[in-house]
Order: structure tokens, then C-alpha cells, then sequence
């Protein structure tokens, strides 16, 4: 190899390395400023325990099949879902899928809905068995033309009590920019405050707000 070719070889990558150099800075530079999105951050994420325990948590109050007042009033009778799902008690703060959706959608982006909680919640979904078989999940919540009733089946992913954020730690993380942006902070369990944990979300702009990407916890 002679001495020119080294030397354009040596140039192209120089040209190379500014050019992801400037991407970074621009990338860094469309970011938004923490303080334009602080109290949004903090909004999202405490409004996301409640939705958080309709999807991953207790989820509603029911019904138990084998209670007195469901045999009482033969409540699952003729039910065709009798032992895969239960009725939700008429005092839930949610007696419909359109409530949870209602409440869902001010916290978390349409994408990360539609692609993850609604499937999981009101849909159900096949999981590969790894022998060429698959097996299906069913949704955590079902319903007819006349109520909503819950999975059975249900489990309570964050039984361990919520996860506790600390705001004053907040941090914007690359890479951000002004349409998708990451946040850091120092968080821990409820019930293992001792356990510090930083954690990233992922927060997009959508009709011109910002919206949860990512799972709180």
C-alpha cells in the first residue's frame, strides 16, 4: 500500500469520526431542556401507578367465583367464561375496557399501547412453546354486551410494591432528541428502599405532548 493511499484511507476515516462527532452534538443539542419537560416526567410517572395496577398489578377488584354472594345471586350460572374470568365488583373505579383505555392513553404513547399493553390486556396473544407448537395467553381482561370481567389467571408482576422515583436525580439521557427522549433516576422498590436502582424511560412527543415509551414498573 503506498503512501497516498494511506494517507486518503487515514482522511476518509478522520471524515468519518467528525461526522458521527457532529451527529452526537446535534442529536445532543435537539434534546429538550430538562426543565421544559421536568414536571411532565413526574405527571406521567405518577399517574402511571394506577394504570400500572390495571395492567401488571392486583388489576381490578372482583367478584370470586366460590364467594357467597356470586353463588348467592348464581352470578356465573350460565356464564361461558365460568372459571377463566370473574366479574368486576361494581365499585371499581373502572367497569369498562373504554375506561381503562380512556385512562391509559394520558399516560403512555398510542404506540406502546397498542403494541404492548392492549394486546396483553384485551386481546391475548400465542407464545411460541419451542417445539413448533405454541401456546396462548389469554387476555387479562374480557367483555361482553353487558360488563368487564378479569382473568383468573391474572398476575400481580409488581406484588413487590411500586417502584419509588427519586425526581430530584432526573437526568436526560443520550440519545435524545426532540421527538424521543430518555430520562434517568435513582429509584427503588417500596419495600426495598435500600436497593437503589437508576432507571431509563423512554418518553416520545406525540400531538405535541410527551408520552410514556416505556414500562414505569
Amino acid at each position: 500500500m503506498n503512501k497516498s493511499v494511506k494517507i486518503l484511507i487515514a482522511v476518509l476515516a478522520l471524515c468519518v469520526l467528525l461526522a458521527s462527532a457532529c451527529t452526537v452534538w446535534l442529536l445532543y443539542f435537539r434534546a429538550p431542556k430538562l426543565s421544559t419537560i421536568y414536571d411532565r416526567v413526574v405527571e406521567l410517572v405518577e399517574a402511571s401507578h394506577e394504570v400500572n395496577t390495571v395492567f401488571f398489578g392486583a388489576g381490578l377488584p372482583a367478584y370470586a367465583a366460590d364467594s357467597v354472594y356470586a353463588e348467592y345471586s348464581q352470578m356465573y350460572y350460565d356464564f361461558e367464561q365460568k372459571g377463566l374470568y370473574e366479574h368486576v365488583t361494581e365499585s371499581s373505579k373502572f367497569i369498562s375496557v373504554a375506561q381503562i383505555k380512556e385512562a391509559a392513553e394520558k399516560v403512555y404513547s398510542k404506540a406502546y399501547l397498542e403494541d404492548v399493553l392492549y394486546p396483553m390486556a384485551f386481546t391475548g396473544y400465542a407464545i411460541d412453546n419451542g417445539i413448533g407448537g405454541a401456546q396462548f395467553a389469554y387476555a387479562r381482561y374480557y367483555e361482553n354486551e353487558t360488563w368487564i370481567y378479569q382473568s383468573t389467571k391474572a398476575e400481580n408482576y409488581i406484588s413487590g410494591g411500586m417502584r419509588v422515583y427519586d425526581y430530584s436525580t432526573m437526568k436526560i439521557a443520550y440519545p435524545s432528541n426532540s421527538n424521543a427522549c430518555y430520562v434517568t433516576m435513582d429509584t427503588w422498590l417500596e419495600d426495598q428502599p435500600e436497593q437503589i436502582l437508576k432507571v431509563q424511560l423512554r418518553l416520545v412527543l406525540q400531538d405535541g405532548e410527551w408520552y410514556l415509551d416505556s414500562f414505569t414498573g
